[in-house]
Formats: structure tokens, C-alpha cells, sequence
């Protein structure tokens, strides 16, 4: 066996690194920051590697901001699933809304939602993320809508507008809630809101 030669092997072989691992630290940089204000040297930094890493996986910042999108949607849909096993479909939905809150109160601001804040830089900017913004968000619907179907047959929520009416009224008021909270809105406010929250899923 020549040493020298597998020493030389071993020197030239490029850093592997866990791809969902960077992608993640990707996706909570991007929330943060926003697309248009995170730059690739950032990126690159809050990643943990280096440029030529970073194009053998990746074409582009574009490509690594849709897969940051795919990514929250897989980590929505798992938290969703958990709770939803742990506390039925209505209590998830609420549970939602309390992470909200929370989130204020430890860290005195709120991100919102990904893909809402995304929609809103990215619409008619950058065409494929529109696109991609679009069918995440409606993919996200049909899981409410799903989970409020559920609640119904189950006798969670007796509030008997189609699921789909009720989906796109939390899905709002929530997205409200977010938006107010960012506003600087009052305490008083907030529970308002989260008690309209509370009443459509009755």
C-alpha cells in the first residue's frame, strides 16, 4: 500500500458536511434576516462552510433559499403531527397560537410565519420562489383544512362552516395576530384576537 499516495487522496477529498443540518441553520438565518438582506458570505458563515462546498450542493442562493422553504415545511408539517398525536387536532391548531405568545414574551419579538414573510419580499421579485411561496402556503392549507375535518368528526370544534372557510379564517387571523404583535399592538389587543382564534375553532 503506498501511504503517500492515499495521504494525498485524503488531502485533496472535499469536507462533507449533513446537508439538512447547513440547510437549517440556512432557513433560521434567512427567517431573521429575509432573502433580499442575507447575504452568501452570511450564509456561508452562519452555514459553517465554504464557497466551494457550498456550490457543489447548491447552484445558488435562490436554490438554497427553496430548499430552506422545503425544509419548513417539513419541520411545520412534523410539529403539527406531534402535537396533533399528543392533543388532538383543535388543541394543535391552538397550540400554534400559544407558540406565538410565547416566542414574544421570551424573546420580545416574533418572526411569524416563513412563508408569509417570504411572500411578501419575494412576490413579482423572483418569479420560481413566488411560485414555490404559493404552492407551500396551499399545501399548509390542506393540512388545516385537513385537521379541522378531523376536529369536526371528532367533535373538537362543533363549528360547522366548510373546513376550508375555517382554515383560511385562522390562517389569517393567525398571520393578523403575527402582524399586530410586530405592530407594537396592546396586550388587550393580542387577547382579542387570540380569543377570536379560540372562537372559530369551537
Amino acid at each position: 500500500m503506498n501511504l503517500n499516495t492515499n495521504k494525498k487522496n485524503a488531502i485533496g477529498r472535499p469536507k462533507t458536511f449533513d446537508k439538512d443540518s447547513v440547510i437549517k441553520l440556512a432557513m433560521l438565518y434567512f427567517w431573521e434576516h429575509g432573502y433580499n438582506n442575507s447575504s452568501l458570505d452570511n450564509l456561508l458563515l452562519t452555514m459553517g462552510i465554504k464557497k466551494s462546498s457550498f456550490y457543489r450542493t447548491f447552484t445558488s442562493k435562490e436554490e438554497l433559499f427553496s430548499a430552506c422553504l422545503a425544509f419548513y415545511r417539513e419541520d411545520i408539517l412534523y410539529e403539527i403531527g406531534q402535537l396533533n398525536t399528543e392533543l388532538g387536532a383543535k388543541q394543535a391548531m391552538l397550540m400554534l397560537t400559544s407558540g406565538t405568545i410565547d416566542e414574544l414574551r421570551s424573546s420580545g419579538k416574533v418572526k411569524g410565519c416563513l412563508l408569509i414573510n417570504s411572500g411578501k419580499e419575494c412576490y413579482n421579485k423572483h418569479n420560481d420562489l413566488s411560485i414555490q411561496i404559493a404552492i407551500e402556503f396551499n399545501f399548509m392549507q390542506n393540512v388545516f383544512i385537513d385537521l379541522i375535518e378531523s376536529a369536526q368528526q371528532s367533535g373538537e370544534i362543533s363549528n360547522k362552516k366548510s373546513p376550508k372557510i375555517i382554515a383560511g379564517r385562522y390562517m389569517n387571523t393567525l398571520n393578523g395576530l403575527v402582524a399586530s404583535i410586530q405592530a407594537g399592538a396592546s396586550e388587550e389587543l393580542i387577547d382579542d384576537i387570540v380569543e377570536s382564534l379560540r372562537e372559530m375553532l369551537n
